[in-house]
């Protein structure tokens, strides 16, 4: 049981701390404006930090613990939080990953509500669908076809009662709120709207098809206007969970609608049943050591997990084997250190290609691949002066996913939660719950949704990520806590599709072996390579500076605009420290 380090406030209390929330709407002296900080300046706090990728969602897990929660019951309400004020990421109807490090106890815990696919799903359910391939394609992103069994408010609910000291009315609190009061349209929902009618206007989405979407999250195509505030249709769903609970969304009438939605009556395959066996799954962390830390990170169905360990005792082994000397020692973003990084980077996207998927139905060499010693060998293959050809990494592509968001939770005794939550593509599968305003997954195009074929990234994918019943489609999402004497020291972790992996890696290692603090190893440009294609894709102050150089190496060089959205907090001995990634507009709170 985890033990309740925070004591309980009155329910005025807390009623206050939640009229800060109302407070942060209309006045940014409070200093969570919808703008972030530009100037990058490092803010350190006594007691405890959030970083989420909105402000007001960082604002909301700072309110709850104020008014006495812990670390799971914030976590918990940042969550709900960004089911308002992130909806084309993450929310009701999708899934995700929570790491949770235990002080007192010296223990962490993984709940997995990553979704599930339906009963009735089968691994060529697209294939057999009569129509083109392009249509069957389609059917696994957009529609009701492409949804899975959404696993978050399980998730959510199971957490702040097994682990929080506050009830779910109190925690949820902050977003009903939200959605009650309206949140001010900020740049990134401003691109998401602008991204989302260019699709319309060339014939990708059909606005028709999808109205409700269109009507409620899209402004019914108008451009939000610099003083227009949104106003969730998902305010009634939030009032029956905060009510009633895993029971208010898997049962009575936000079920029915679901499945009404998503099932039989319109092309799906989701059932009452499929909702009503929705229960998360405790994991056990997978985990190594790294220069007198150890790093606690997701076991599959998280395929970022692996990933970051094989990383980390790959450049273990570089120092001991290949280098003779701490990776620190290379200058960061110099050409050598890119080159090496890139290449560990290839060897884990290879294997996370090949071998990975959920755990509970395909065999999966977890030990064998986050042992030192295949590290060892990995390591031995990389060549310090050129880059290899894509045979000599493996055999299959990885899958990826893309509407995610990402928070990091700290207090000052050293308890953290790192979660990340997704509902796949931008706006999911397009299908809006009528009077729920739930928007929903499209989990199902996460598995390799037609053998053989490409995905929605064109990748080809193993057959340890094919669609079964009740299976969990492969993911990137790659929550992680960092502990030290105990202590946690650092979480971070990464919204972006497969650049989740990569970009949470390197913000990790600029804060363990640079030293770097969270302002400084979030903002820093970023490099990504997932072996397949073929891309070392480089920001663009990274490629203006090294890309002729690092194209000496073998490398064949992309540039990027940005490459994913990371958040990360730490705790020194000074006190608390939390960044938000500007790429996504976000800002961290603490007190």
């Amino acid at each position: 049981m985890f033990i309740k380090f925070y004591s309980r406030k009155s329910f005025t209390n807390i009623m206050l701390s939640f009229t800060l929330i109302i407070a942060v709407f209309c006045n940014p002296q409070f200093g969570f404006s919808e703008t972030p900080p530009t100037d990058q300046q490092e803010r350190v706090y006594q007691k405890a930090v959030v970083a989420a990728d909105h402000p007001l969602a960082s604002a909301a897990g700072i309110a709850i613990l104020k008014a006495g929660g812990n670390v799971v019951d914030a976590a918990v309400a940042t969550s709900f939080a960004l089911s308002v004020l992130r909806p084309a990421s993450c929310g009701l109807g999708g899934g995700g990953f929570m790491v949770i490090w235990d002080e007192r106890q010296q223990k962490s815990i993984v709940i997995d509500y990553r979704e599930r696919a339906p009963a009735a799903a089968t691994p060529d359910m697209y294939a057999k669908l009569p129509s083109t391939d392009e249509q069957r394609k389609l059917a696994s992103r957009q529609g009701p076809l492409a949804v899975a069994v959404p696993g978050t408010v399980a998730g959510l609910c199971y957490a702040v009662k097994e682990y929080g000291t506050l009830d779910l009315k109190t925690v949820i609190q902050p977003a009903i709120l939200m959605a009650r009061k309206g949140v001010p349209i900020n740049d990134h929902m401003r691109s998401i709207q602008n991204t989302m009618l260019r699709r319309i206007k060339n014939g990708t989405l059909n606005p028709k098809r999808f109205q409700i979407l269109f009507d409620e999250y899209l402004n019914q195509g108008k451009p939000w206007k610099e003083n227009d505030r949104f106003f969730s249709p998902q305010l009634k769903s939030l009032e029956l969970i905060a009510e009633k609970g895993w029971a208010g969304f898997y049962e009575g009438p936000v079920a029915d609608a679901m499945v009404k939605a998503c099932g039989k009556q319109h092309g799906g395959i989701l059932t009452l049943e499929d909702l009503m066996k929705t229960q998360p799954v405790i994991r056990k962390p997978l985990t190594t050591n790294f220069n007198g830390y150890t790093i606690l990170t997701m076991p599959p169905p998280s395929s970022g997990g692996i990933a970051i360990i094989e990383s980390f005792n790959m450049i273990k082994s570089l120092e001991k084997e290949l280098l003779g000397y701490s990776f620190g020692k290379l200058q960061i973003h110099s050409p050598k250190q890119i080159h090496l990084l890139t290449e560990v980077m290839k060897h884990a996207y290879a294997d996370r290609a090949e071998y990975l998927g959920d755990s509970d139905f395909v065999p999966v060499p977890i030990q064998r691949l986050t042992n030192q010693n295949y590290a060892k060998q990995l390591a031995s293959r990389i060549n310090v002066e050129q880059t290899k050809p894509l045979k000599d990494y493996g055999r299959y592509i990885p899958p990826q996913d893309a509407g995610t968001s990402h928070f990091s939770v700290m207090d000052a005794a050293g308890n953290a939660v790192a979660c990340t939550e997704t509902i796949n593509l931008t706006f999911g599968s397009k299908v809006v719950i009528p009077e729920y305003g739930i928007v929903m997954n499209n989990e199902m195009d996460d598995f390799a949704a037609i053998s053989g074929k490409p995905n929605a990234f064109g990748l080809i994918q193993s057959k340890a990520n094919e669609i079964e019943p009740g299976k969990k489609p492969l993911s990137s999402m790659s929550p992680t806590i960092v502990t030290k004497d105990g202590k946690a020291v650092f979480s971070a972790g990464a919204s972006g599709g497969p650049r989740i992996i990569s970009s949470t890696l390197q913000v990790l290692l600029n804060m363990i072996v640079y030293g770097l603090p969270p302002e400084q190893a979030v903002e820093f440009p970023r490099i990504h390579h997932q072996w397949m294609p073929n891309d070392l894709v480089l920001e663009s102050k990274l490629f203006n500076q090294n890309g002729s150089k690092l194209k000496k190496f073998g490398h064949r060089i992309k540039e990027s605009s940005g490459i994913a959205a990371t958040q990360a907090v730490s705790r020194q001995s000074d006190g608390l420290r939390g960044q938000s990634d500007s790429r996504k507009h976000g800002a961290a709170a603490g007190y």
